[in-house]
């Protein structure tokens, strides 16, 4: 069978066309290196070298496969090359799950460093709710997502930076012109919430922050969006408590308030199943940090 070293020490031998010298320059011994061209003449069936005394010269057959040779080494060594750097996670394909408001912020600053870092690195996005995003990374659909989320064991995560909650109101509310505005002020508000399938980290914090501030809303409108959300405020129906990373958002009607006196905040996780990871996680982790 003719291996990758047969090729190498034929082209070595073919370019000096001196076996004892080809032999120095491959660091092996000179019976070893005839050896192998007589293998490699074996197994392909036709002579390569003509031999003259000590003198050896190429055949037809001997130039042709040197073009040859030389063209299959340098695809192997390409692979071989592509293929190290795969496991190096230089390059390669990988499947990201996000939250809608990730899109705003993390996925296009993500983005931009991988193109600029790892330009072979082929992303494809799929922009998904928590529960999904859980059940694809499951299923092997996802190579990772990010979420704001709590860490458990059925997953690996590494955390990125918090994010404060802000307080979306119609322009034309009472609280609009406020600087700040306490939870415990919305007590009889209308709330329009992302539902907890899509964003279960949120939904749960801002029903937390409310029973901290002694109630529990009256009415919430469960939405699949924060864009939604905001949509459905400005039209006067209600109010919401999102990421600030809905600022990037263009919000006709919509003011956005700061919360008074609170640490209210969410967590951005980038997750992976703890029982497989893929090399390109380390990349997005250093294009992230």
């Amino acid at each position: 069978m003719i291996e990758n070293r047969h090729l190498r020490y034929f082209l070595e031998v073919a370019r000096t066309l001196h076996i004892t010298r080809a032999a120095e320059r491959l660091h092996i011994a000179q019976p070893a290196l005839t050896q192998n061209m007589q293998q490699l003449e074996q197994e392909l069936g036709v002579e390569l070298f003509e031999r003259k005394g000590r003198r050896i010269s190429l055949t037809e057959a001997g130039r042709v496969f040197e073009r040859e040779a030389e063209h299959s080494l340098r695809v192997f060594l390409g692979a071989q090359l592509a293929a190290q750097r795969a496991v190096r996670g230089e390059v390669g394909k990988v499947v990201i799950g996000f939250q809608s408001t990730a899109g705003l912020t993390v996925i296009p600053h993500l983005l931009k460093q991988l193109g600029n870092k790892y330009p072979e690195i082929e992303v494809a996005l799929r922009e998904m709710g928590t529960s999904a995003q859980r059940k694809a990374l499951r299923q092997g659909e996802l190579d990772v997502a990010i979420m704001y989320t709590l860490p458990d064991d059925e997953f690996s995560h590494h955390e990125l930076t918090p994010e404060p909650l802000v307080i979306a109101l119609p322009e034309s509310h009472p609280l609009a012109a406020r600087d700040s505005i306490a939870v415990k002020e919305l007590a009889k508000e209308r709330f329009v919430l992302p539902a907890p399938e899509v964003a279960e980290v949120l939904y749960h914090a801002v029903l937390a922050e409310c029973a901290d501030s002694g109630f529990q809303p009256l009415h919430i409108q469960e939405v699949s969006t924060a864009q939604t959300a905001l949509g459905i405020v400005s039209a006067g129906f209600g109010i919401s408590i999102l990421p600030a990373a809905i600022q990037a958002l263009p919000r006709k009607g919509v003011v956005l308030k700061p919360i008074r006196n609170s640490r209210l905040q969410v967590q951005l996780a980038l997750m992976w199943p703890a029982d497989h990871a893929s090399p390109i996680i380390p990349k997005l982790l250093e294009c992230l940090l």
